[in-house]
């Protein structure tokens, strides 16, 4: 090769660099962008004095350290639970009807919803997600006649998931249920990144399970031949986001459970309202990384960016205080919460370009700049 063509190729790799849209790290295919990288590094000896071309160096050396940190899995995250369901954080107060398990609805309990609506999908799709979408309700009186139909039986039900392991009569209605999918603890760790035990993950799916809330519900319904679109549906009843059952799989001789295996059935109207908008590809995107931030972090998320691809979102800051429930009303103590466990680990992981803060009409508030939506 002459110097001639490595400044060639150096430039036309500069060039397709600076074209990715920012952060450069979530829109980049990590098998070619390494390709690239390695390209340019068998340039060095024709321009190792050339400025640009260690700047670039650096810059892309710099993404492929990130793309090994990032999450190696991308779940998908339905908007209905981020928008409806509110986080409730010990006894903090809430306007929502919820009867959350052990008074709290957090990070964790989103992420779950999270990987099992994923199980769920992919079960749909025999292994990938189905390629077009399927709802299973037409507009809101279908919706309206469904919660009839299962309000009144809810009310007095006795769900599966206050038990503990199911006998072979439930498995066997479980895994012919309409709506239902079976995993085990080892899919749960891959789909979440996370190392969690198999008593970890029975609390958080028993928790997550047992939660009963009545809120106003986004359903996302087709308008004839117009863009389907979300239309708002208040519940009438409480109602749990899923049934559970699971089997003890692997047990120590001293009693201890190191595997389970659990069927999750989304037989109930909150389960059904949940399905009918994966189904209807009403979801976003997230990496496995996400859920390595702080619980905050990630509820602010969900609460106030995920579903949109605005690239400034003001917020004031009475209003992060109440979704989030920071109980601190000194001003000064909670601004340095949010921007030190919320604002800032967004920005590091390049969830947010950045923020800016400023006094409005109704008091502090932030303004938040985000990158686009990125697509899988």
């Amino acid at each position: 090769m002459t110097r001639k063509e490595a400044e060639g190729l150096f430039q036309r790799i500069q060039d397709h660099y600076h074209s990715i849209e920012l952060p450069k790290y979530r829109h980049v295919d990590p098998e070619d962008f390494g390709a690239a990288y390695e390209r340019l590094v068998g340039l060095r000896e024709y321009l190792k004095r050339d400025r640009a071309y260690l700047n670039l160096i650096n810059s892309m050396s710099q993404i492929n350290k990130r793309l090994a940190k990032r999450g190696t899995w991308r779940n998908i995250s339905e908007r209905g639970i981020n928008k409806a369901i509110p986080a409730v954080v010990g006894r903090m107060e809430t306007k929502t009807p919820i009867t959350p398990e052990n008074g709290r609805w957090g990070a964790r309990n989103y992420m779950v919803m999270d990987v099992i609506g994923y199980f769920f999908l992919l079960k749909e799709g025999g292994d990938v997600l189905p390629d077009r979408s399927q709802p299973i309700f037409d507009d809101l009186e279908a919706v309206r006649r469904r919660e009839a139909e299962l309000g009144q039986t809810a009310q007095c039900k006795v769900t599966e998931s206050t038990r503990s392991t199911v006998n072979e009569q439930d498995l066997a209605k479980m895994r012919t249920s309409k709506y239902a999918v079976r995993f085990e603890d080892k899919d749960f760790r891959k789909f979440t990144c996370l190392t969690l035990s198999s008593s970890e993950i029975l609390r958080l799916l028993l928790e997550t399970s047992r939660a009963k809330f009545k809120v106003t519900f986004p359903v996302r319904l087709q308008q004839s031949s117009k863009k389907a679109r979300e239309k708002p549906y208040p519940m009438n009843f409480f109602s749990q986001p899923f049934d559970l059952g699971y089997i003890d799989k692997k047990v120590r001789m001293d009693g201890i459970v190191q595997g389970r295996e659990y069927y999750v059935v989304f037989n109930t109207f909150l389960g059904e309202l949940f399905v009918h908008n994966l189904k209807s590809r009403n979801y976003d995107w997230l990496d496995s990384s996400f859920y390595r931030l702080p619980d905050s972090a990630q509820v602010f998320y969900r609460k106030f960016l995920i579903h949109h691809d605005y690239p400034e979102t003001p917020i004031n800051l009475e209003t992060i205080r109440e979704r989030l429930g920071f109980q601190d009303r000194n001003v000064t103590n909670l601004v340095k919460t949010i921007e030190h466990n919320v604002l800032e680990p967004l920005k590091q992981q390049e969830l947010i370009l950045g923020y800016e803060r400023e006094e409005g009409l109704n008091g502090l508030k932030y303004i938040v700049k985000k990158p686009g939506k990125v697509k899988p």
